[in-house]
């Protein structure tokens, strides 16, 4: 007998995800891209209201028009007006506007906190929405410290350190665009950024500039994946492991981000364990809400580590 193929996925299965959020800090409604509802995983929803963004990465036509009639009828009952596609495929990312107008300022509201949208950037709009346990972790340990901020990108890091009460935090990032957008969160936020540094420079070659800044408290390693003549993970993320001994205080705590599908926690414990010693684990974060995912493994990995200086150093 022959067999037949699978169905194909049905648009009824998103109906259960578009639904308001029973939480505030949820931005992500549908996290196809988890692989937890099969033949979805091209497709995450995120909800800033009043934007709604559907995010596609592959070119499935043939669904399309079903989907987007969908979002378009429980826009209002998200408290959305506008309706934001992202293509993500085929080499470049575009957004494309389906419902609405562009908004002259949409934002992303986190435990009070704003932060910048900017659909003009292309693949990033300038917020991760599943560093959420990592921003709260950060929130109860920054006051009167000293927090390093690398690849820092659009500083959301920094807004919640500045928040919190840092004692300073420094920003680096070789995108100036980027820290550009940081700097206007800052101000969104109304914090005082006499004691926030942007650093539009190239992370590698900065070693020294970071020294002059002082030692650090908490360190926030974020780095891009795979992103050609920047950073690449395989090779990279050790060299700024070895380079941290130099500019940690005697004691001090670190988070260790990784989001990159083909690279496990073992990984980066691993990284860690050879390039940065007297770095103990002490836990690893859970995944933001909504972020759900088949494969733990192939998540957001966001490493919590305590360091102390070895004697020898």
């Amino acid at each position: 007998m022959t067999q037949r193929p699978d169905p194909s996925p049905c648009i009824d299965q998103l109906s259960p995800f578009l639904v308001p959020p029973s939480r505030a800090d949820q931005h992500r409604l549908f996290h196809g891209r988890g692989g937890t509802v099969p033949g979805w995983d091209w497709l995450t929803i995120d909800r800033y209201a009043p934007v709604l963004v559907a995010t596609l990465f592959a070119d499935h036509q043939d669904r399309l028009a079903d989907l987007f009639a969908l979002l378009q009828a429980r826009l209002p009952s998200l408290g959305c007006d506008t309706l934001v596609v992202q293509h993500r495929y085929g080499g470049n990312a575009r957004n494309e506007l389906l419902a609405g107008d562009w908004p002259e300022q949409a934002v992303a509201q986190e435990n009070g906190l704003k932060f910048l949208l900017d659909f003009e950037r292309g693949q990033n709009i300038g917020f991760f929405a599943d560093m959420v346990p990592a921003r709260a972790w950060l929130a109860q340990r920054a006051a009167g410290k000293n927090v390093l901020n690398l690849f820092a990108f659009t500083c959301a890091f920094s807004v919640v350190a500045a928040a919190a009460g840092a004692e300073q935090v420094v920003n680096i990032d070789l995108s100036k665009a980027a820290l550009a957008l940081g700097q206007r969160n800052h101000a969104l936020n109304n914090l005082d950024s006499a004691r926030v540094h942007f650093l539009p420079h190239d992370i590698f070659r900065s070693w020294k500039k970071l020294h002059s800044l002082g030692r650090y408290d908490l360190v926030i390693i974020d780095p891009p994946s795979e992103q050609k003549g920047s950073f690449v993970a395989r090779k990279d993320y050790a060299k700024v492991l070895r380079h941290l001994h130099r500019l940690l205080k005697p004691e001090a705590e670190l988070l260790v981000c990784l989001n990159a599908p083909w690279l496990g926690e073992e990984f980066l414990e691993q990284l860690v364990a050879e390039n940065l010693p007297g770095c103990e684990k002490v836990a690893r974060l859970p995944f933001a809400p909504g972020f759900d995912e088949a494969d733990p493994q192939a998540g957001l990995k966001v490493l919590h580590y305590h360091y102390q200086r070895p004697p020898e150093l």
